[in-house]
């Protein structure tokens, strides 16, 4: 019996031994190859509209893309308008100032590069107004975790898709917010803007910018964002999103709408 029981002690010590062990497991990350990044987009605001262009870069290194200047890059109309974006002093950006998309309006992006051309197509959609900002919060044990809420009512029939941008006192926060209407179609919507980029203090300015965007454009940010990457350059693993250009590079091109509304933190 003494025998048994130092028999099933010695293999209970042996068990917990190996259990304790862990296995070190050394994980290769491949580099993949340099693609060219494309961001374009065109508004209702008779502002400045930009086109960037950049290249990826290695996983290993920092994130500083670079720029790829000398691009010939234009932007037509359905009605056969053709208009030049000059590169500015900063190598890579491209703009037109004082032009105003209008919804409803198909617009082309061209860009030359390198004896390669670059295309893609957007409809920018109808205005859907933005009628306020508040401010809700959430109990999290002993703090009040605050948000910001985005308040429209979008209009019934037809697809609608929207994407928000956040800045905090003047800062653009990282997290992509996109949603579609598929489930509030017609109805009042309160979307609330969750995000650990910062935390909203009392007193902090509060900016979010609403754009309804075109249905390609809304499954390529949809796609990042579920990637967890914030910007194009970021899209190169695990995944390229579905981008509206040809060619099989990185980018989009978004013709929107866009309007701002502020909050200050209560």
């Amino acid at each position: 019996m003494r025998l048994l029981f130092k028999f099933v002690f010695l293999l209970c010590c042996a068990a917990l031994g190996f259990s304790s062990c862990q296995r070190i497991i050394d994980v290769e990350v491949t580099n993949a190859s340099q693609q060219l990044v494309i961001e374009g987009n065109v508004t209702n605001a008779g502002t400045t509209q930009t086109v960037i262009i950049s290249h990826t870069v290695p996983y290993s290194s920092s994130n500083i893309y670079p720029a790829v200047p000398g691009a010939k890059v234009t932007l037509a109309d359905a009605t056969g308008n053709t208009y030049k974006l000059p590169e500015t002093t900063t190598a890579g950006t491209y703009t037109i100032n004082n032009f105003r998309g209008k919804p409803f309006g198909l617009y082309i992006l061209n860009v030359s590069l390198d004896g390669k051309v670059y295309t893609a197509t957007s409809v920018m959609p109808a205005v859907v107004n933005l009628d306020s900002l508040t401010v809700s919060g959430q109990v999290l044990g002993s703090t009040v975790v605050k948000s910001v809420v985005v308040n429209y009512h979008d209009p019934a029939g037809g697809a609608n898709q929207y994407k928000y941008v956040m800045y905090v006192n003047g800062i653009m926060v990282k997290r992509i917010f996109v949603e579609n209407d598929q489930l509030t179609d017609g109805r009042p919507v309160s979307t609330v803007l969750y995000q650990r980029d910062t935390k909203l203090k009392k007193g902090d300015k509060v900016d979010v910018d609403m754009q309804c965007i075109d249905l390609a454009v809304y499954y390529y940010w949809d796609n990042l964002s579920g990637q967890g990457g914030n910007s194009p350059s970021d899209s190169s693993t695990p995944a390229n999103p579905p981008t509206n250009f040809n060619n099989n590079i990185l980018g989009y091109f978004s013709a929107h709408t866009m309007q701002r509304k502020s909050i200050i933190i209560p």
